[in-house]
């Protein structure tokens, strides 16, 4: 059986970025945690916490002297409180995630009604709200935006994670809608270079493994374009949830990861399709 990788998977820079300030402060011999779990990754979770490198959910649970923004980002005033504590704050956020943010804060001072393409309650999203002041929007399908109310001047962005083709077909409605909205693409190159790469490895491959936490949105959005050219895709965290049944008389198999996927996990699951 053939096993092929897609030409870019696993970690993005933004989550490699974060873990290697979060071990930089660690080695410093800081007490150090993650304003909530480093990446979408439960097994990496596991091997920071081992490391001397604990998540906290919320503000009030951080016992060490430094604390970690993750890349999803965080509200300024968040951000503001912990500095307040005397807090060691690193801020690992993701850059594009950064310019999403910048970006909501003019919107604001232009006076546009701020509408972000992604999924309510994800991290990122929550933080970018924190950087608009007046009415927000979130819109995961395109049908939605006919629930949006009239006489508003949109200002629209993406979560960086989110399908590329989702957020052209909200802005196509969205401009059809309302002429004179305002629109920037945030969706981020290594969202959209791992999206289009599983893209082609899906149409090659009679079966596929998207490798990466049930609860990652960008491993989600890789799992829903591989399952369009490619039925037989599964989701899975480890290579133990590989079962031998499912690829019977296959003879070509694909694998991609998510941008919170470590490489030793992908290396794990490369290593058991090899010996089928």
């Amino acid at each position: 059986m053939e096993v092929l990788l897609a030409d870019v998977y696993g970690f993005c820079f933004g989550v490699r970025r974060a873990i290697e300030l979060a071990e930089a402060a660690q080695r410093e011999g800081r007490a150090v945690n993650t304003l909530g779990p480093l990446v979408h990754n439960s097994q990496e979770t596991a091997r920071l916490d081992a490391a001397g490198i604990h998540p906290a959910e919320r503000p009030e649970e951080i016992t060490g002297d430094t604390v970690v923004i993750r890349a999803h980002g965080a509200r300024p005033d968040t951000i503001d409180g912990l500095k307040k504590r005397a807090l060691n704050t690193v801020d690992a956020t993701c850059p594009f995630v950064a310019k999403s943010q910048r970006i909501a804060r003019e919107f604001a001072g232009a006076g546009l009604t701020l509408v972000v393409v992604g999924h309510p309650g994800h991290p990122e999203v929550a933080g970018i709200l924190g950087y608009f002041t007046g009415a927000s929007y979130i819109i995961t399908e395109p049908h939605e935006v006919d629930e949006l109310p009239a006489g508003i001047t949109p200002g629209v962005i993406a979560q960086t994670t989110v399908n590329e083709r989702t957020f052209r077909e909200v802005v196509e409605r969205i401009k059809a809608r309302y002429p004179g909205c305002v629109v920037e693409n945030t969706v981020c190159l290594a969202t959209r270079d791992r999206q289009e790469s599983a893209r082609e490895l899906a149409a090659r491959v009679e079966a596929l493994y998207v490798i990466g936490g049930r609860h990652s949105s960008n491993t989600n959005r890789l799992m829903e374009i591989c399952r369009q050219s490619c039925p037989k895709t599964f989701l899975i965290e480890t290579a133990g949830e590989i079962d031998p049944a499912d690829l019977h008389g296959i003879k070509c198999v694909g694998v991609t990861a998510g941008a919170s996927t470590p490489d030793w996990l992908i290396g794990q699951v490369v290593e058991r399709l090899q010996s089928l």
